[in-house]
C-alpha cells in the first residue's frame, strides 16, 4: 500500500467518523467544534485532489463561518436563557438509520456512474479552453465564468445582493454583546487578530490576481476576506451598526455594478452584451466581486446593514 493511498483512505475514514460524531453527539457545544473539524478535514481532503482554492474557501466558510455562525447562535440561546440546557435532545429519530442508508447508497450510485462515464474528445470544458486562447487567461474556471456564463455569475452576485436585502429585511439588528464571541480581554485575542486579518487580506490577494492562470478568484478570494471580518466581529473589534454609510453601500454592490458597466458601456463599441474588452476589465471586475462578495458575506454573518469599529 502505498503512502498516497493510506493518506487518503485516513482522510476519507477521518470524514465519515467526524461526520457520525457532528449528527450524534449530545452536546451543542461539542458537536459545532467537531464540525469545525470536519471542515478543516474536508479542507485537507481538497487540498489533496489538488484544489487548492476549493481547500482556501472550505476552510473560511465550511470551517471558519459557518462554525462561527453556529458558535454565535449558541451563545445567544444562552443570552436569550440562560436557564435553559445546552444540551440536545436525548431523543433519536426512527427514519435517521433509513435516511442515512438512502443517502449512502445514492452517493455510491452517483460516484459508481461517474466512474463509467467514458470521456468525450469534444467536451464543452475542452471546447471553451480552445477558444480563450486570445484572452490572456490561462484559467478555463475563471474563463468560462466571466466569457462563457457570464450571465449566471452576474445572476449569482445579483443573488447574493437580494439575500443580503431580504436577511435585512426579515432580521432585528443584531446587539454588540451578541454578536462577540470572545471576550476582548481574552489573553493573545489581540495577537492572533494581528496575525489573522493582514493574512487574510494577503491570501485574499493572491487568490484575486492568481485566478486568471491558476486555481482561484473572486468568489474564493472574498470567503477568505469575509473570515478575517468575522474574526473582527466575533471579537467585538467590528460592531453592528443601524445605517450602512455611503462606503457600505458602494463596496456592497460595486461587484454588480462593475459588470453590468463594463457589460453593458461595451455595447457602445458594437459588442456583445457582456462582453469583456481585455484582461484589465477581468481583474476590475473580480477585484470589485471580491470586496462585494467578503462585505457581503461578514454583514449576512452579524446580522447587521453595516459595521463600525469599537469605540474606544
Amino acid at each position: 500500500m502505498s503512502v498516497d493511498l493510506l493518506i487518503d483512505g485516513l482522510l476519507g475514514l477521518g470524514m465519515i467518523v467526524l461526520a457520525l460524531q457532528v449528527v450524534s453527539e449530545r452536546t451543542v457545544l461539542r458537536s459545532i467544534i467537531l464540525f469545525v473539524v470536519f471542515g478543516l478535514v474536508m479542507a485537507l481532503a481538497w487540498t489533496r485532489l489538488q484544489a487548492p482554492d476549493l481547500a482556501l474557501a472550505e476552510a473560511a466558510i465550511g470551517a471558519g463561518v459557518t462554525g462561527a455562525l453556529m458558535m454565535m447562535a449558541w451563545r445567544r440561546l444562552l443570552i436569550i436563557n440562560p436557564e435553559h440546557s445546552a444540551d440536545t435532545p436525548r431523543g433519536r429519530s426512527a427514519v435517521a438509520i433509513p435516511v442515512a442508508l438512502l443517502s449512502t447508497a445514492l452517493v455510491a450510485t452517483i460516484g459508481l456512474s461517474a466512474l463509467n462515464i467514458e470521456p468525450h474528445i469534444d467536451t464543452a470544458g475542452r471546447v471553451a479552453l480552445d477558444e480563450m486562447t486570445d484572452t490572456g487567461l490561462g484559467n478555463p474556471v475563471t474563463g468560462v465564468l466571466l466569457l462563457f456564463r457570464n450571465l449566471d455569475t452576474l445572476l449569482e452576485m445579483a443573488v447574493l445582493l437580494i439575500a443580503l436585502l431580504g436577511a435585512r429585511a426579515i432580521s432585528a439588528p443584531a446587539r454588540p454583546e451578541e454578536a462577540a464571541v470572545v471576550e476582548t480581554t481574552t489573553p493573545l485575542v489581540g495577537a492572533l487578530l494581528a496575525t489573522l486579518v493582514p493574512l487574510s487580506i494577503l491570501i485574499a490577494t493572491h487568490l484575486l490576481l492568481a485566478g486568471t492562470n491558476e486555481p482561484g478568484g473572486a468568489f474564493q478570494a472574498g470567503a477568505v476576506l469575509a473570515a478575517g471580518g468575522v474574526a473582527l466581529v466575533l471579537t467585538a473589534r467590528l460592531q453592528p451598526a443601524k445605517r450602512p454609510g455611503l462606503a457600505t453601500q458602494l463596496a456592497v454592490t460595486a461587484g454588480l455594478l462593475a459588470f453590468v458597466g463594463i457589460g453593458v458601456g461595451i455595447m457602445a463599441f458594437g459588442e456583445t452584451l457582456l462582453a469583456l474588452p481585455g484582461t484589465w476589465a477581468v481583474y476590475l471586475i473580480e477585484t470589485a466581486m471580491m470586496v462585494s462578495i467578503g462585505l457581503t458575506l461578514a454583514l449576512l454573518f452579524a446580522g447587521a446593514p453595516a459595521l463600525v469599529g469599537r469605540r474606544a
